[in-house]
């Protein structure tokens, strides 16, 4: 994923500068203009895959000095969350095997707590539960207290219902 969100900023003319000597630990990366910096104190390529993403969407919706624009940050750091994971993405994922925290993070090719993160978020967005379509089939992704990812069946009256409601009436 790294390589093609480099590619995708070359492609949107943006220069990226991989090993920046920062003054600040702190800062991991940067987006200024028509650059962006990331620290040479960043040492995965998961780490790099999350800094780059959140910078190249700075650099397409942001203007000005945002530092102290607490919604501006909320907001890139949400499209970045939906970019590299996003619930379709979990019900791959999770079709793919995945089931531990750390299994998600390898397969999406982020640092885990960013998954941890991201995953977080979409409670606080979506609730309890977000519905979404994966190659035309219907999965409820469970977000409390645990992620669980069902896939849902139509009923006669074709009212969607989980695995375990049809048991349950059967």
């Amino acid at each position: 994923m790294y390589e093609k969100l480099l590619d995708e900023a070359l492609e949107k003319g943006l220069t990226v500068i991989e090993k920046y000597p920062f003054d600040s630990p702190r800062i991991r990366g940067l987006c200024c203009d028509d650059t962006i910096a990331i620290s040479e104190q960043v040492e995965t390529e998961a780490e790099r895959t999350v800094i780059l993403c959140e910078e190249i969407a700075h650099a397409a919706h942001s203007a000005g000095n945002i530092l102290q624009d607490r919604r501006m940050e909320r907001r890139v750091r949400e499209r970045t969350f939906d970019r590299l994971i996003s619930t379709e993405g979990l019900v791959r994922a999770h079709l793919s095997g995945c089931r531990a925290a750390w299994e998600f993070a390898e397969w999406f090719g982020v640092p885990e707590d960013f998954f941890c993160t991201a995953v977080e978020n979409y409670r606080e967005r979506y609730g309890v539960l977000a519905y979404t379509a994966v190659d035309g089939i219907n999965y409820a992704v469970t977000l409390i207290p645990t992620l669980r990812i069902r896939r849902l069946r139509a009923k006669r009256s074709g009212r969607l219902t989980t695995p375990t409601e049809r048991t349950e009436e059967a």
